[in-house]
């Protein structure tokens, strides 16, 4: 498995304090989805599904990642995860606040479409967010340890990617893995959603998240296919873990929804593999589980 990626760290600055009244990543998710389309779209009547455009839209393959009916990725599913990631790397959450930061993370060739992006955060900022619509500037866009924004109307796009490569090593050795869910990991295991997840449930989620990422945006071999069966000694131990929801409101759907999972910290105990630790490492930098374009799955790990 291999997967080539880029973060990038947007820095906004209120025009005067912002009042937060809900999720700020779900907000801005949602702002990029409508100026993306706002700005790609050429055909308004068609569904994404069906457009004649649809393979050549930016905003088609960001934000509803089209698959065919017959794909090898994701049999009977006719959309895939999308090629990016939000996450923050403060969860410290001021009230009325003058700044925000968030960190976008790119896969594959969607790096090339971070102008886009860029231009949709930007016609955000314009608009305002939140109830009060409070306006906001992007104050750098940092990539690599340097400030990639030239002037508000140019990004430098010599950027040099980064990857990630799963381990091939068999060999096992122990470890005792500290794995902190910084915001809500929300995966099925038998059949629901819950936090009596087991060690190997979580690590056949992990699993799940980079092999259908490496399939669609990286690169991925006939022996990445073969099943996948976890370390058999791997063991939860200090589980400290909670569930709690979030509340979403879908204009496209025009209702309410609530997005959960658990969050907190538990340790996992037993003889690791080096795939499966170049799976912890792969799952933190592309986050874990379902909606993290939401900024769901947020994971960190020590190992001891």
């Amino acid at each position: 498995m291999k997967l080539s990626f880029l973060q990038f760290e947007f820095n906004l600055e209120f025009t005067e304090p912002a009042i937060v009244d809900t999720n700020t990543l779900f907000v801005l998710r949602g702002m990029l989805g409508k100026n993306l389309r706002s700005m790609c779209c050429i055909s308004r009547k068609s569904a994404c599904g069906e457009c004649l455009y649809s393979k050549t839209c930016v905003y088609s393959y960001i934000f509803e990642t089209i698959l065919s009916s017959d794909n090898s990725v994701l049999p009977g599913r006719n959309k895939g995860c999308h090629p990016y990631s939000l996450s923050v790397k403060n969860r410290e959450r001021k009230n009325p606040m003058t700044e925000y930061s968030f960190v976008l993370t790119l896969f594959g060739k969607s790096v090339e479409y971070l102008p886009y992006i860029y231009a949709a955060f930007v016609r955000a900022g314009n608009d305002g967010i939140f109830k009060t619509r409070t306006q906001f500037r992007i104050k750098s866009v940092v990539s690599g340890g340097r400030n990639i924004l030239i002037d508000e109307n140019h990004l430098d796009m010599e950027l040099e990617m980064q990857s990630w490569k799963s381990s091939g090593e068999s060999k096992l050795s122990k470890h005792e893995i500290l794995v902190e869910l910084n915001s809500p990991l929300r995966f099925k295991f038998g059949g629901k959603y819950g936090t009596d997840f087991s060690a190997q449930d979580f690590m056949s989620c992990l699993y799940r998240r980079a092999k259908t990422l490496c399939s669609l945006y990286g690169e991925l071999s006939e022996e990445d296919f073969q099943r996948y069966i976890p370390s058999e000694s791997l063991e939860i131990t200090d589980r400290k873990i909670k569930w709690i929801d979030f509340n979403h409101y879908s204009a496209r759907q025009k209702n309410s929804m609530e997005l959960g999972g658990s969050v907190g910290n538990f340790k996992i105990t037993g003889n690791f593999s080096g795939f499966e630790l170049s799976l912890l490492e792969l799952n933190r930098i592309a986050g874990a589980g379902k909606n993290t374009n939401f900024g769901l799955g947020q994971i960190d790990y020590w190992s001891k």
